[in-house]
């Protein structure tokens, strides 16, 4: 069996949606798990919309998922060029090639004229496609035609009658009744080739033997079968993905929250939590498991097991396996990780500096704590910013009628105390907060509140020790003044 070619092929309008990840994905994961070959391919013949800036969006959010690939733009490869608007001199033989065959023709009709149709058609309850007026054209009648001004677009000549099947893998036979379709368009009168056209002349020159996809291109399909039989190509094998969707079962979309690759990267998903997620969105292993490793989804991966249902998205269940793969990690891993993430944070570049705190330092008094990459910042800000208190933990502190007197019992010890490491810490304060009848909890929340301006941060003991003994002191200090100065 020859080795299959499967193809990511976005159109560069915007960052890369979880719905375009989750298909670039499942193409990846079955060409690594059959010995095939991964193709990036750029559909940008939509002039208007495609940007080179979301070209690099694109490509920066599947390297930062892992989904390298095989050919296409910085890999090359032997079918290229990858991007279509550097492929318009292949569209035009390729067009060419079915005008010389009659499979296609010019078409010289005017906006006005194919509106006047629809009308018509809808009038009369027709299907709305075209009549085929300039099917017979003769070439004394084209000539006349352009001479009087008129651009033709190039359309192909498809069947009136009876019907095309699509084969699809995930949804089974799917049928088209060829009276609805009309013979379509192929090459604009600009001379630039329409999607289906593309899309067709691509996968037969790139040699693609699946075609794994969004169930939104479904009736895209029969037009692209009618391309390929046109030109004499095989046509690749499909399979049609329900679409991914928001709670309330419409498609996911930014009205939901985050929906890009990008967005989550920001909110500091991990790659491997985020493409666990995606390939369950529509796909299991069995019933039971949820954590898969990316190379037992290679493993184990499968297009019969693909539901044919769309698949609702639950940030809660990301969030949670995201935690499971933050506390997985080794403390260098994570704090690897994390050095990267805060390049874009106010954290950026302060963690080891100057006397301050390292990340492999605190990655063990957060872990567990973490959710997401972003919940370091917010857990740990403190150790490096000048201290600012939440407005809800100054309020506590100044309410709390304990707290001068725990923080100046509790000032007093850590002063006389000679080695500043957490478990004597921890043993010197719990014998504090026994002396004054306290639960320690509550002995520690004037302190926590007093080091770190916040009500939730790490351990007690152990941010005191890597605060240190003399900024423990001074912050101690000037909350007790705050206090004293009611404010």
């Amino acid at each position: 069996m020859e080795a299959p070619r499967l193809r990511f092929a976005p159109s560069p309008t915007g960052h890369l949606h979880v719905g375009g990840a989750r298909t670039a994905l499942y193409n990846w994961l079955y060409a690594r798990g059959h010995g095939g070959t991964f193709v990036l391919r750029i559909e940008d013949t939509d002039l208007i919309r495609s940007t080179d800036e979301s070209i690099r969006q694109i490509i920066s959010s599947l390297s930062w998922l892992g989904l390298d690939w095989d050919e296409g733009p910085g890999a090359g490869g032997p079918k290229g060029p990858y991007r279509q608007t550097e492929r318009l001199e292949i569209y035009k033989q390729a067009a060419a090639g079915l005008l010389e065959k009659g499979d296609a023709y010019r078409c010289y009709c005017t906006p006005e004229e194919l509106e006047q149709e629809r009308g018509e058609a809808k009038a009369a309850g027709k299907p709305v496609v075209y009549s085929g007026r300039c099917r017979e054209l003769t070439a004394q009648q084209a000539a006349e035609l352009e001479a009087g001004g008129r651009q033709a677009v190039i359309r192909l000549r498809t069947p009136e009658s009876g019907a095309t099947v699509v084969k699809d893998i995930i949804k089974g036979d799917v049928e088209f009744d060829n009276a609805i379709i009309g013979d379509f368009i192929i090459v604009r009168s600009n001379g630039v080739p329409t999607y289906n056209f593309a899309v067709a002349v691509d996968d037969a020159a790139m040699g693609i033997t699946h075609v794994i996809r969004g169930d939104d291109h479904l009736p895209n399909t029969p037009r692209q079968l009618m391309l390929f039989a046109a030109m004499g190509e095989r046509p690749p094998a499909y399979g049609h993905l329900p679409l991914i969707l928001g709670p309330d079962k419409t498609p996911l979309s930014k009205r939901h929250g985050a929906s890009s690759v990008e967005e989550f990267r920001k909110q500091g998903y991990l790659r491997e939590a985020l493409c666990n997620y995606l390939a369950l969105l529509g796909w299991s292993l069995d019933s039971e498991t949820t954590l898969i490793t990316i190379e037992e989804l290679i493993e184990n991966f499968s297009l019969e097991r693909i539901g044919k249902t769309g698949a609702v998205f639950d940030g809660e269940k990301l969030l949670w396996m995201n935690g499971q793969y933050i506390r997985s990690l080794a403390t260098d891993e994570l704090a690897e990780r994390l050095e990267e993430y805060l390049e874009g944070t106010r954290l950026a570049g302060l963690p080891g500096s100057g006397g301050k705190p390292s990340l492999v330092d605190l990655v063990p008094l957060v872990q567990e704590k973490m959710k997401t990459l972003a919940d370091f910042e917010n857990l740990t800000d403190f150790f490096f910013l000048p201290l600012e208190f939440d407005p809800k933990a100054r309020e506590k502190l100044l309410g709390d009628a304990n707290a001068a007197g725990v923080l100046a019992r509790a000032e007093a010890a850590l002063e006389s105390l000679d080695q500043f490491d957490a478990a004597s810490i921890e043993s010197l304060l719990r014998g504090e907060a026994d002396a004054l009848e306290l639960k320690l909890g509550k002995f520690l929340q004037p302190l926590r509140i007093a080091v770190s301006g916040k009500t939730v941060t790490p351990g007690m003991f152990e941010t005191l020790a890597v605060l240190g003994k003399q900024e423990s002191l001074a912050r101690i200090a000037a909350a007790r003044s705050m206090i004293a100065a009611g404010s």
